[in-house]
């Protein structure tokens, strides 16, 4: 067929020029809309007004008060397994370092499947050892950058060697009794707050705050929970 031949096909038949319009438009409004919701979920879209419980925090039943004069402790439940943990990790180093003195912030590992067990194998070894902040980000890029893959504590052994420790050291701490007493302790905590997913924040041992409205969302949503401990309020739903 004919260049001009084409052109006139075309042109008597204005319905299909209709439906293929239609077609393309109705594509370019799918593309936004989950280009929109995955810009939702990375950031969120902020806690404004009051904060909802079971939308923006779950309250832990029966947490014992905050002590009077005691610091407002954060808690990050993560893997570095965990590619949102990844992406969640310079918002919440950056949020933390504009903390004020009265809170402290902390991290747990979760150990929800025997790779993850290692790996928070491992951060308590290095948190023993005094250098786990060395190799915080170390361990993020060697999985989520390189895709390397750590099977076993050996493994990771040879990854923290000549870097602020020795693998023998670092064997020593991560079989020693302290970091088998506190990958217990996680296990039982996490078990018992129903904790499933990460990364999830727990706030003065008293909410849960999890990444379903977005991180920055989430943060918000904390600030505001801290606010509400200094106040001494009573949270909603206690």
């Amino acid at each position: 067929m004919s260049r001009s031949s084409r052109n006139k096909s075309r042109a008597a038949n204005p319905r299909v020029e209709r439906v293929r319009t239609l077609i393309i438009a109705s594509a370019l409004g799918l593309a936004a809309v989950v280009t929109a919701l995955g810009l939702w979920y990375g950031t969120g879209g902020g806690a404004s007004g009051e904060l909802v419980e079971g939308t923006h925090y779950r309250l832990i039943e029966d947490a014992p008060p905050r002590a009077a004069g005691a610091p407002i402790v954060v808690q990050e439940v993560f893997s570095y397994a965990c590619v949102h943990c990844r992406n969640f990790d310079p918002l919440i180093e950056e949020w933390q370092a504009n903390q004020a003195d009265d809170v402290t912030f902390e991290r747990i590992p979760a150990a929800f499947s025997p790779a993850w067990a290692v790996l928070a194998q491992a951060y308590h070894a290095l948190d023993t050892l005094g250098i786990r902040e060395r190799h915080h980000e170390r361990l993020f890029a060697a999985i989520h950058d390189t895709g390397r893959q750590f099977v076993n504590i050996e493994e990771l052994a040879e990854f923290v060697d000549g870097f602020g420790t020795t693998s023998d050291a670092f064997l020593a701490a991560a079989r020693g009794p302290a970091v088998a007493q506190r990958m217990r302790q996680n296990e039982r905590s996490l078990s018992t707050l129903g904790i499933t997913g990460v990364p999830t924040l727990i706030v003065a041992g008293r909410y849960l705050v999890g990444m379903n409205e977005g991180r920055k969302t989430a943060l918000d949503t904390v600030d505001q929970l801290i606010a509400q401990e200094r106040a001494g309020a009573t949270p909603v739903g206690a």
